[in-house]
């Protein structure tokens, strides 16, 4: 059984706790102010031209089966956790099951507002433990746990990347070991732009496990864009990393990073300075053929110097790697060195080392970790750091684009059905 088949065996038991053919993927979220919620939500007739202003505005919002025609369908149950709120059902004219409407500024599963809980979540993306925001918020710690693994069961992927034509043609993917239970797992990401587009948890870093890790976000990738393949990845070299790609995304290329090779030399030398800007002098040449000429140069100073075995060792990998370096060059906006998912990666394990690892089932323990991804995301920049850049968050960047200026309220929009560009068939 080759690794795919063997990838989807691994999955088929977590599957539907993860996130697959949910209610919460027929329940779209309607950029409103409560202004508007107060004037337009129990009156169709207010409410049906707010709607078609927001469907030929920001379609990618909405089932595609409305733009033909819909109906409103009455409300849903009213809420007890906010007062009696109704969420409204709107019907599409060809048939089929009515979708759940949702105001933007109310929280999944109604668990809360916007108002009540952005500030708590800020706070728990920058690994404020939950007794802390208990204290300070009040609710008890299990609310705000649950608050961030309930933001997991939504699409990483189709929740940050609304538009298929910004999705990341070259992409980075890296494992990071985590104590989970008391074991060692590994935490397999793939991340571009600052903003992680896939995590899976898995018990082992072999080809079928690490197949099955990846899996998650080639589905949701293809959920977006049905068409979807990344032009190249970069590695660090694991073969079983790789060849998880190469399984999901037949044609793509792999790019090895430069930077993993350097850092096991300098892990051996960290004071040679010279040994190391000569080394990074060979990174930054223009083009191919001078990469090889200044890698020739290199090797020619550096056999002439007198070094321990240990740093032979390294280096000489690092020149025998010169033609997978210079594959980059054939490539141009590929990523070179791993930053671009090392980066976001750091920020998830100090999550992860604040709460002593992970602990929990593999889908709990996977929906916490996406549910922090999505934070890490959408959460502002420092204000100063927001003016220099010209975006605000992550995602922002990502997209191109807000639906609001509270950046949990344009995490919730964009989760618009779960984030599912192509809903699921609605369960009977």
């Amino acid at each position: 059984m080759d690794a795919p088949k063997k990838a989807r065996v691994l999955n088929r038991n977590r599957s539907a706790e993860l996130g697959q053919s949910q209610p919460g993927e027929r329940q779209i979220v309607v950029p409103m102010t409560r202004e508007q919620f107060d004037q337009c939500w129990l009156d169709p007739t207010r409410m049906r031209p707010l709607l078609d202003r927001l469907i030929a505005e920001h379609p990618e919002l909405f089932p595609s089966g409305l733009r033909n025609g819909y109906a409103l369908h009455g409300f849903g149950r009213p809420s007890r956790k906010l007062g009696g709120m109704k969420l409204r059902k709107i019907l599409p004219r060809d048939g089929g099951k009515a979708y759940h409407l949702r105001p933007s500024f109310v929280m999944s599963y109604m668990t809360g507002t916007i108002d009540d809980v952005e500030y708590p979540l800020l706070l728990a993306s920058f690994g404020v433990p939950n007794w802390v925001l208990t204290l300070g918020f009040g609710h008890n710690d299990m609310y705000w746990h649950r608050l961030v693994e309930r933001l997991g069961r939504n699409s990483l992927v189709g929740t940050t990347v609304r538009d298929p034509k910004r999705l990341p043609e070259h992409i980075a993917a890296d494992e990071h070991h985590v104590d989970w239970n008391g074991e060692k797992g590994y935490v397999a990401t793939t991340a571009v732009e600052g903003c992680i587009l896939g995590i899976g948890l898995t018990k082992m870093a072999d080809d079928e496990h690490l197949a099955a890790a990846y899996e998650t976000f080639a589905a949701e990738a293809r959920e977006v864009d049905p068409e979807y393949a990344p032009k190249t990845v970069n590695t660090d070299g694991w073969a079983a990393t790789q060849n998880a790609f190469k399984a999901w995304f037949p044609g793509i290329v792999v790019i090895l990073c430069f930077l993993h090779g350097f850092l096991k030399i300098r892990d051996r030398c960290r004071k040679n300075h010279d040994l190391h800007s000569r080394i990074w002098e060979v990174y930054w040449a223009e083009t191919a053929a001078e990469f090889r000429k200044r890698m020739a140069e290199f090797r020619a100073w550096f056999t002439s110097q007198t070094w321990t075995k240990t740093i032979v060792e390294m280096v000489e990998k690092l020149w025998k790697r010169t033609e997978a370096y210079v594959l980059a060059y054939d490539h141009p906006g590929c990523r070179r060195t791993s930053n671009a998912v090392d980066l976001p990666m750091n920020r998830l394990c100090r999550l992860m080392y604040a709460g002593r690892g992970l602990h929990g089932h593999q889908a709990s323990s996977e929906r916490r970790l996406r549910g922090w991804a999505l934070l890490l995301n959408f959460r502002p920049f420092a204000k100063r750091s927001g003016q220099v850049r010209g975006h605000h968050s992550r995602a922002h960047r990502m997209n191109g684009k807000e639906y609001s200026e509270s950046w949990l309220e344009n995490l919730q929009i964009c989760g618009s059905l779960m984030g599912r560009h192509r809903p699921a068939p609605a369960i009977r």
